[in-house]
């Protein structure tokens, strides 16, 4: 009788196993078909028929045939669970509706935008990114220079913070508190040209606005007036050669506006835009110590720098036509734009900026005449040592009251004419070297007054930085005397001022 229920038993478990595999074969055919599971009641009747015998050899068999009959369940619930899934893919109900065959809910149109909607916001941020690559090393080499002419400069030198960089060998063969902290002055602006340059191309056509007005009273001005219609390049000039705070504030406000296409925003946060893309190109040309707030380099005790990272400025700088040639002018005189038909290259910036909004600025050129006269002759004489000449207004005395009354009154002039601060470029100045060839200068009262220059000769360029003069002029006497040793190395003898008086026999 037991071999007869074991008999019975096996028989069942096999109708069980087969009834699973036909129910799988149907399922793959996609019929389904209901399957009835096995009474528990037989089953139950079943096991205490065939209940095991405390004999363990039997008893160890017996768990051997349940464990394998629980691994065949579980393999064919995987399987159906696999076939499932299977089934559902290929269905397409697991597949992104872009790729579906099915695409009734979804128009090719939205296909399309899902597929290509961020790609020209990716390029267009890729394309706006300004770059700036370190022009050298800057690396401080000692031994250039002799232990007597060093000793000889720690003398006649007498401003504070002091680099002389040689282009040639890329290496600063000397330097005074190179690295300690200073406050740059007007120099800020070399950087505010290299940035705007990035920006705004030299034949663009700005119209100078209100941002004027945004600049501190005594500032050193280009004599701009609101309305002005100036190409770039003529801003450059008045950026660069009379040290315009007028002219830094309608530069970084319209290239702040050119760069993120939003004329609408107030000149305020234009200038805010502008600075933090100031800093981040002083970041990239290599400064470790410059941290800029205004465009114009009025003073604040967060807006600093130092010696050797203006000296980086200064050569990042050249590298940039514009600005290099600006720098290097020793006067210019510019038409005033009256009638834009007249311009024949305009940028697109120009038109896309008018159709814009009424309130942007445009660059031109501007000039008041009245104003160029005193200014030249101011520029010529020989000033207070208490007075920077490239940070002298040169308003009437009458205050800001009267002048706020006549610039209502004051007609946009068709000219205008600048004259650069900078004195070794000005011929019959003490100071004049016909080697310079730029680049800008710098006063306030707590940056001293200041002067970062450079020189040319038979391919050789020095770039001397002279930061918190003695004085007016000794600022240019220190830069000269710079100049005269750096060129001795090789060979080179150069001259300025009483050198051009010299007879020889």
């Amino acid at each position: 009788m037991k071999n007869d229920n074991n008999t019975n038993s096996s028989n069942q478990n096999d109708s069980n196993y087969t009834d699973l595999y036909s129910v799988l074969e149907n399922f793959a055919d996609h019929e389904p078909r209901h399957i009835s599971p096995p009474s528990r009641k037989k089953e139950t009747e079943t096991d205490k028929n065939t209940k095991p015998t405390r004999k363990p050899v039997k008893n160890a068999k017996k768990r051997k045939k349940k464990k394998s009959g629980y691994k065949v369940l579980i393999a064919a619930v995987l399987i159906l669970l696999f076939g499932s899934i299977a089934i559902a893919a290929m269905s397409g109900i697991l597949l992104p509706p872009a790729i579906t065959t099915n695409t009734s809910d979804v128009s090719e149109d939205a296909v399309e935008s899902s597929v290509y909607e961020e790609e020209p916001e990716e390029e267009s941020e890729e394309e706006s990114k300004l770059s700036y690559e370190p022009t050298g090393e800057f690396k401080v080499d000692n031994s250039k220079l002799t232990p007597a002419v060093i000793k000889s400069l720690e003398t006649d030198v007498t401003a504070k913070y002091i680099v002389l960089y040689d282009a040639t060998s890329d290496k600063i063969i000397y330097q005074r508190n190179g690295s300690k902290k200073c406050y740059p002055a007007s120099t800020t602006k070399m950087l505010t040209a290299i940035v705007a340059a990035k920006i705004i191309p030299p034949e663009t056509v700005i119209t100078v606005g209100d941002e004027i007005e945004m600049i501190e009273s005594d500032s050193s001005t280009a004599y701009l007036i609101k309305g002005m219609k100036l190409k770039f390049e003529a801003l450059m000039d008045a950026l660069l050669l009379p040290s315009g705070n007028d002219a830094a504030y309608t530069i970084a406000v319209n290239a702040a506006k050119m760069y993120t296409g939003n004329y609408d925003m107030s000149n305020e946060e234009a200038v805010k835009i502008f600075m933090e893309l100031e800093n981040e190109a002083a970041k990239e040309i290599g400064c470790k110590n410059t941290h800029y707030v205004t465009p114009d380099g009025w003073h604040n005790d967060n807006h600093y720098t130092n010696a050797t990272d203006l000296a980086k400025i200064a050569a990042y700088a050249r590298t940039i036509p514009l600005v290099k040639n600006s720098c290097g002018k020793e006067e210019v005189t510019w038409d005033i734009i009256k009638d834009e038909s007249d311009v024949s290259t305009q940028s697109s910036y120009e038109s896309s900026a008018n159709e814009s909004s009424t309130s942007e600025s445009s660059i031109t050129e501007s000039s008041v005449t009245e104003s160029n006269t005193e200014s030249s002759e101011d520029e010529s004489k020989p000033a207070d040592e208490e007075t920077d000449d490239e940070n002298y207004n040169y308003d009437d005395e009458d205050g800001e009251e009267d002048g706020e009354e006549e610039e209502s009154e004051v007609s946009i002039p068709d000219e205008i004419y600048w004259y650069n601060s900078n004195r070794i470029l000005q011929r019959g100045s003490e100071s004049y070297s016909e080697y310079c060839d730029g680049m800008k200068t710098g006063f306030t009262d707590e940056a001293g007054t200041s002067v970062v220059a450079s020189a040319t000769m038979n391919g050789h360029t020095f770039i001397a930085v002279v930061m918190f003069g003695e004085s007016l002029s000794k600022k240019y006497e220190d830069a000269n005397i710079l100049f005269k040793e750096g060129f001795k190395l090789y060979g080179l003898t150069y001259k300025y001022g009483a050198d051009y008086n010299e007879t020889t026999e």
